[in-house]
């Protein structure tokens, strides 16, 4: 995770890779339902951070809505520091300082143009069809720039099958192998079926071990007495 951090900090985009980062782990979101975002669905109109967010299900995926937690504390520095910087940037500011001092209706999270001015402007979606699992045909907008960019980010750092999903798995283990309630993590990631959950929740493989030994300790091997 440090070497995930210290590789998204990098260049003008620094601050919004890393707050973009932390969403994944500390809100379990996925890439695309975090570009969608907006300012007024992280901030009170006071500009203080919620502790719990709405992914609105015009967002997300399954066209489901849950609450999202952002109570990790270097998520909401990450955030905050994103924040200044669009202020620094003049990126989509409010007129009245509300929301911190952005446009509550604006994109929470913007794409950088280095050419013809320097300047911040919406991200960019196009659409993408998958099946489901009664396979029917259906289509979703997604940020393929930004699921691109995680996925570089995340193979540069030596996760050869790192992906914009990873930072859902990855929490999702760590929460599973914390002792966690399972229908918590369920809630948390955003699934109705307990089998989809299943396929996130990968055991850490010395606590796999030190059970199963543990488990069947009595039983001599083969050849002992």
């Amino acid at each position: 995770m440090k070497h995930i951090l210290a590789n998204a900090n990098r260049g003008e985009c620094a601050e919004r890779n890393v707050a973009l980062v932390w969403f994944l782990f500390g809100s379990l979101t996925r890439i695309t339902e975090t570009c969608y975002l907006r300012v007024e669905d992280i901030f009170y109109s006071n500009g203080s951070l919620k502790s719990i967010f709405r992914m609105k299900k015009e967002y997300a995926k399954g066209g489901r809505s849950r609450d999202c937690a952002l109570v990790l504390k270097q998520q909401r520095k990450a955030l905050l520091a994103w924040r200044d910087k669009r202020i620094r940037d003049n990126a989509f500011l409010s007129d009245d300082g509300s929301y911190g001092g952005l446009r509550g209706d604006s994109p929470l999270f913007l794409s950088y143009k280095g050419q013809r001015g320097h300047k911040w402007v919406k991200l960019a979606f196009n659409p993408k069809s998958y099946k489901t699992k009664d396979g029917k045909e259906q289509e979703i907008m997604r940020c393929s720039s930004m699921e691109n960019y995680i996925r570089d980010l995340f193979k540069k750092c030596g996760f050869k099958k790192g992906s914009s999903h990873s930072g859902r798995k990855s929490t999702s283990s760590y929460l599973s192998d914390l002792g966690v309630p399972y229908d918590v993590i369920q809630m948390a990631i955003g699934h109705l079926s307990g089998d989809m959950t299943d396929t996130y929740i990968i055991p850490d493989p010395q606590r796999l071990t030190d059970a199963l030994n543990g488990l069947y300790s009595t039983i001599p091997q083969i050849g002992e007495a």
